[in-house]
């Protein structure tokens, strides 16, 4: 082992020292190779951390493109049947915020987030992301804003079964629950409930959750239905906020033969 030491010792000796033997010609063309040789790994840091800094901003823009496509097509299904009919096309804005907070008393129930009055955010204003539903906006200050979930006991909102048209409330009771959907209503595990439109506060076709149980219950019109949220609130970092209301484009749909 101490021979091998010796050995290692001596190249690294040999190394420093050869440089001073050189002429300065050879010792600038000797630098030069090697300054490229050392300073590689850094160059390809660099270039990694420029790719990593596109990408995220890349993946949050189809992010924020995706949700806004959701809400917009959300509003075109409901058009359709009237199809030889003009409609008006809802255009959505999406502001992103960063979650940079939760309540210690209710850690799923309110999120604070990185935009306020400076960025026009008003009560009761919309929050999503890609995946449905978040819930609104509680408390605003000047530089942050409590957004109140739906995991947060009592939340409510009205809810819609698309499939079916069935018009019900989903609200949060230690769990999500779609009440008052009626004993024969035709309603399954794993079919989605999205937002009725029947609201100052939610646009129509926010994914809100899916159908994990159906009970009957001691009830002579309803039954209970249990959802599981679209969004786990627990893993979020960020989220999207519904900006004023939609803007619109008037469009003309061609008639469609029958």
């Amino acid at each position: 082992m101490f021979r091998r030491h010796l050995i290692v010792f001596s190249v690294l000796v040999a190394l420093a020292i050869l440089p001073l033997l050189l002429q300065e010609q050879t010792k600038l063309v000797v630098s030069t190779k090697l300054s490229s040789v050392l300073l590689y790994p850094m160059t390809v840091m660099s270039e990694l951390v420029e790719f990593l800094s596109v990408s995220r901003a890349r993946i949050e823009e189809l992010e924020t493109m995706n949700s806004r496509l959701r809400l917009e097509n959300a509003a075109l299904r409901e058009r359709i049947p009237q199809d030889t009919t003009p409609f008006r096309e809802k255009k959505f804005k999406l502001l992103k915020a960063r979650v940079v907070g939760r309540d210690p008393s209710n850690i799923n129930g309110y999120l604070y987030i990185d935009k306020g009055s400076k960025d026009k955010l008003y009560l009761n204003q919309p929050v999503i992301t890609i995946d449905g539903l978040v819930g609104k906006v509680a408390f605003v200050d000047t530089y942050y804003s409590i957004i109140e979930t739906l995991e947060n006991a009592g939340f409510a909102i009205s809810g819609l079964h698309l499939k079916t048209g069935i018009h019900g409330i989903v609200k949060q009771r230690g769990s999500l629950h779609f009440d008052y959907v009626r004993i024969h209503d035709e309603i399954t595990t794993g079919d989605s409930i999205h937002t009725s439109g029947m609201s100052e506060i939610f646009p129509k076709g926010i994914l809100i959750g899916t159908v994990h149980g159906v009970q009957q219950i001691e009830d002579l019109f309803f039954k209970a239905v249990y959802l599981t949220p679209s969004v786990r609130v627990n893993r979020l970092t960020s989220v999207y906020l519904i900006v004023g209301e939609p803007t619109v484009k008037k469009l003309e749909l061609r008639e469609v033969s029958r």
